[in-house]
C-alpha cells in the first residue's frame, strides 16, 4: 500500500505494504516490530521522513500510539528525530562507516582468535547458522539472521567484554546489514557467505579464518561507502570496480 502525505508542498510516499493494520492487543508493541521489519528488509531509504501521522493512517491507529512506537526506534538508534522535526531513517556518513566496520574488525577478529585458540564450542554459531538458513529468502528476516550469527561468534569467544561491547553496535550493524540488500542476487548467497565463515572458523586455521572474516567485513564496508549518494570521497576514480 502506497500513500501520499502532503505538507509545506512536499509530498511524502511512505511504501508500508498491504494488509499492515495493526491488532488492538500491545499496539505500540506491533507497530515498533512492523517498522523495524521495513527498517531491516531495506523497504525503507536512508533519510527518508516517517511522520507520526503518515505512520498512524497507514498502521490504523492513533497518533499517540505511532509516535511512541517511533521514539522507540529513535531510542534504538535506528531512527532520528531533531527538535521539532519528524523522524527520519537513519543514515550513515563515510566516517560512520569506517568506524562501525573498523570496530567489528577489532571485535570479531579477536572472537575468532580464541574461538580457534581455545578450542570453544562453535555449535551455537552452527545453531545460528541454520536460523539463517530457514529464513529462506525473506530480506525482512535476513539482517537479524545475519546479526545473530555474528553475534553468537562473538558470544561464544567466551568474553562477555567482547559481547557487550557488540551487542552495543547490534541495531547498528542491522540497518547496515538492511543497506546491502542489492549487495547480493539472494538471501541465500548472503547465508552461504556465512557458511563458508562457519566452515573456517571449524577447521581451525586461524590466519586463514582471520583473513575471511576480514573480507566479509571489507566487502561490506566498500559497499557501503560506493553506495553513499557522493560515492566515498576517498575513493579513487575506478578503484573498487570490476
Amino acid at each position: 500500500m502506497t500513500i501520499s502525505a502532503g505538507a509545506a508542498g512536499v509530498e511524502d510516499e511512505l511504501s508500508f505494504g498491504d494488509d499492515v493494520a495493526i491488532a488492538p492487543t500491545s499496539v505500540a508493541d506491533a507497530a515498533e516490530a512492523h517498522l523495524r521489519r521495513l527498517l531491516f528488509s531495506g523497504a525503507l531509504q536512508a533519510g527518508q521522513e516517517l511522520r507520526d501521522t503518515v505512520v498512524a493512517r497507514q498502521l490504523g491507529i492513533a497518533r499517540p500510539t505511532a509516535r511512541a512506537a517511533v521514539s522507540r526506534l529513535v531510542a534504538e538508534g535506528l531512527l532520528e528525530r531533531e527538535p521539532g522535526h519528524s523522524a527520519r531513517v537513519r543514515s550513515f556518513s563515510a566516517a560512520d562507516i569506517r568506524d562501525s566496520c573498523a570496530v567489528r574488525r577489532l571485535i570479531e577478529r579477536e572472537a575468532v582468535r580464541r574461538i580457534i585458540g581455545e578450542s570453544r564450542d562453535t555449535a551455537p554459531v552452527a545453531r545460528a547458522l541454520e536460523a539463517f538458513r530457514l529464513a529462506g529468502e525473506s530480506w525482512s528476516a535476513g539482517p537479524d539472521a545475519d546479526a545473530r550469527f555474528h553475534t553468537a561468534v562473538v558470544a561464544a569467544s567466551g568474553s562477555v567484554r567482547l559481547a557487550r561491547m557488540f551487542a552495543a553496535l547490534a541495531s547498528e550493524i542491522r540497518l547496515m546489514i538492511g543497506l546491502l540488500r542489492s549487495r547480493y542476487h539472494s538471501l541465500t548467497e548472503l547465508y552461504d557467505e556465512h557458511a563458508a565463515l562457519l566452515a573456517a572458523l571449524q577447521a581451525g586455521e586461524v590466519e586463514h579464518a582471520l583473513a575471511l572474516w576480514t573480507s566479509h567485513i571489507d566487502d561490506a564496508e566498500t559497499y557501503l561507502l560506493q553506495s553513499l549518494p557522493d560515492g566515498d570521497p576517498d575513493l579513487d576514480p575506478g578503484e573498487g570496480q570490476p
